[in-house]
């Protein structure tokens, strides 16, 4: 079976020792070795890809086995696409199979016994998870409604409806890394394949988030208000200074939570949004000029300090040049 992206580009490792020394140095590694009567078959092959700030491993391993140390905040998530790994971890004894494909635990440590395995392993930031699901949810929800259902170790099986609609989901997301070239960081950054990751994760792993997502509309408008009060403060407050930690602390929520609100309701970040709406009414501004208004007076009047990145940023977004609209608003003014 091959790997589910970069199978062509995949690193071969027949010595376990040296595969060992590479794992330390992206993993808590406690031990690791190749199981009993394996010795002198041992492969492993592996490729890794950038999404956002997730690295992705995908690989096939023969049998080996080994320990992972404990990691207080980030989650692990094994995903299976043939073989089988069997897990003991805070006293239970879990399967990952094709039939059971998702094994997370959040920060504990755990031992791992591999059959066969090919599949995707990477770690997750529970606080971004937790933050994901809580944007998914609507503004107003914490994060903390959903600490509880990251407490105990899981294996996901694709036996009930949703669950396997959602995994499929997630290993075809996976699997759009085999079409980002690995030296190009910056697509996968620009794609935002690891917020598809994460909100795929936050369904599969929070159930109580598809009870707030089917909530009356009633109480998702309570939650947006919160949400409209903030953009109506920005909007009256374009020609002053804004940043992330005056959001933060306008709203009371995280920096984290913000991005993912204003990537929900705009389809982009909040200082971008905030960007967008400076332009708009730079350009109301020009059309519309005071008596000894230039194109400088308009762009420091919104926040931006340099005359030259005002008429590029607005070229680009409007497609004109602001000396034109200028001329055009003193052309016909009273």
């Amino acid at each position: 079976m091959p790997l589910a992206f970069h199978d062509r580009r995949a690193v071969v490792d027949r010595d376990p020792d040296a595969l060992a020394a590479r794992l330390a140095q992206h993993y808590r590694l406690l031990d690791f070795g190749v199981r009993q009567g394996w010795e002198r078959n041992f492969l492993h092959r592996s490729s890794s890809s950038a999404a956002g700030d997730l690295i992705l491993s995908c690989g096939f391993s023969s049998p080996i086995q080994g320990s992972i140390d404990e990691h207080p905040g980030v989650g692990s998530i094994n995903l299976c696409f043939g073989g089988s790994v069997r897990y003991e971890v805070d006293g239970r004894s879990l399967q990952l199979t094709e039939e059971r494909p998702v094994f997370f635990t959040s920060g504990h440590s755990y031992r791992y016994s591999v059959d066969c395995f090919n599949g995707i392993v990477f770690d997750v930031d529970l606080r971004r998870l937790k933050a994901t699901a809580a944007a998914m949810a609507g503004f107003g929800v914490s994060e903390r409604r959903f600490c509880q259902d990251l407490d105990r170790p899981a294996v996901l099986g694709v036996d009930v409806g949703r669950t396997a609609q959602r995994l499929s989901l997630l290993r075809r997301t996976c699997s759009l890394l085999d079409g980002i070239d690995p030296a190009d960081a910056a697509i996968g950054r620009t794609l935002q394949i690891d917020d598809l990751i994460y909100r795929t994760l936050a369904l599969l792993l929070f159930p109580r988030l598809d009870a707030l997502l089917e909530a009356p509309s009633g109480g998702n408008a309570a939650r947006e208000r919160i949400f409209d009060e903030l953009l109506e403060w920005v909007n009256a407050n374009l020609q002053s200074p804004i940043n992330l930690t005056i959001l933060e602390q306008r709203s009371g929520y995280s920096r984290r939570f913000l991005q993912l609100a204003f990537q929900q309701r705009f389809g982009c970040g909040p200082m971008q949004w905030i960007r967008q709406q400076r332009l708009e009414q730079a350009r109301l501004s020009l059309l519309n000029p005071q008596d000894e208004d230039s194109v400088g007076c308009v762009a420091a009047r919104f926040g931006f300090s340099s005359v030259s990145v005002f008429s590029r940023e607005f070229h680009r977004h409007f497609g004109l040049r602001p000396s034109d609209l200028l001329r055009e608003g003193q052309r016909f003014s009273p």
